[in-house]
């Protein structure tokens, strides 16, 4: 069905997928859409999909029909899937020979509308760790892929955006390897590894997924300071409950790793988001912050020549492991030419429940390695050498 270094025939056809350590399992675009098969109607012209007609490996499967809402990729429409098994390949990099394995189980859209925009992907590669209990439904090509012994079950990821080259990323923005890590860009001994938190809190506010639920690649987030002044986790006192279960304002909150649209932007609590913005001198301005993150607050900027005066944010972990993200992260200079932009999301615990996410801003200075027989997210810094 796919191989990333083939030409589009059939068999095989070559898909550009996007990773997703959120998503549950690998969907693709399809030709259905309002309950018909057409190509014509359902595929914009120059839109990567999948024809699932033309595969002589696939093969439906009576798996029920499922619905996401509040996705990205098609915000307040449902984004419905059945599914499917096919023969899937992935490149070796090790390897000249692809690694193989038929009947993998993935998702095939099947929409209610016509999709009305071409997207750069043809659908989306998976990640998300495997729960006790889970069908072939919420399983992640990779984990299939290790099911079956053909990979191991490391899942290695870095980003290269933020160092001197990008070799280390085969000269792209980040690298995911695929069962193993690559220990020339961390030290190893310096790898700490995080239990996943698995709790109903995680969809206790406003993430609006449906059907509800809490496998994420995430960690327990004990503790902030900005520079050398801690700030409190807590939610404020509102004499209202947070959240619909009150229990979920006394948990640590829940940093789930995200490198989407959600991660973007350093994560501060509501409450402290005045603190940053009198500590870096920033000035809001009339643009709306969704052009840098998923934040609710207003967008900020601030001198382009103060930067380096600016606080360190200092990121705990579980209790023992911290994330340094410099000024210079948390400051984006890109995205408006000229503009020194405040990359800081308020998280309001209130209305969002206990989770938040760590995404790029977070993370670009740092290795993970995800475990799906452990369960467990390890983090660990890059190799100072690489900036």
């Amino acid at each position: 069905m796919t191989r990333t270094d083939a030409p589009l025939n059939h068999p095989p056809q070559t898909m550009v997928m996007l990773d997703d350590w959120t998503w549950q399992s690998t969907w693709f675009y399809s030709p259905n859409c309002k309950g018909s098969y057409s190509v014509p109607n359902c595929v914009m012209p120059g839109q990567n999909f999948f024809d699932y007609k033309k595969s002589s490996t696939f093969h439906q499967t009576s798996d029920a029909v499922q619905s996401f809402n509040g996705t990205d990729y098609a915000p307040g429409l449902p984004f419905t899937f059945n599914f499917g098994t096919d023969k899937m390949c992935l490149p070796d990099r090790n390897s000249r020979d692809d690694i193989c394995k038929s009947k993998i189980e993935v998702e095939i859209s099947d929409l209610p509308y016509e999709f009305p925009v071409v997207e750069d992907i043809g659908g989306i590669f998976g990640y998300s760790p495997v729960l006790n209990g889970f069908n072939a439904t919420f399983l992640p090509a990779p984990y299939q892929f290790m099911q079956a012994g053909l990979i191991s079950n490391i899942v290695g990821w870095h980003m290269c955006t933020a160092l001197k080259n990008k070799k280390s990323c085969s000269n792209q923005d980040y690298l995911t390897i695929l069962g193993g890590t690559d220990t020339s860009v961390y030290h190893p001994q310096s790898m700490q590894e995080h239990p996943i938190v698995v709790t109903p809190c995680i969809n206790a506010g406003n993430l609006n997924l449906s059907p509800s639920r809490d496998n994420y690649w995430s960690a327990s987030w004990t503790g902030l300071w900005m520079g050398n002044t801690a700030i409190s986790l807590s939610a404020p006192s509102t004499g209202q409950p947070p959240v619909p279960d009150a229990s979920c304002n006394t948990i640590n909150p829940v940093a789930i790793f995200d490198e989407g649209g959600f991660g973007k932007g350093a994560p501060i609590p509501l409450a402290a988001f005045p603190s940053i913005v009198t500590a870096t001198g920033a000035i809001q301005i009339n643009e709306s912050a969704a052009i840098l993150n998923q934040g609710k607050q207003s967008l900020y900027s601030v001198s382009c020549g103060k930067i380096s005066t600016f606080p360190t944010l200092t990121y705990e972990l579980s209790g023992k492991q911290n994330i340094t993200v410099t000024p210079d992260m948390y400051i984006d200079t890109t995205t408006m030419p000229g503009t020194c932009l405040l990359d800081a999301r308020a998280w309001d615990r209130t209305t969002a429940g206990a989770q938040t996410f760590f995404g790029l801003t977070v993370i670009e200075r740092t290795y993970l390695k995800f475990d799906y027989e452990r369960l467990t997210v390890g983090v660990a810094p890059l190799n100072h050498n690489l900036f």
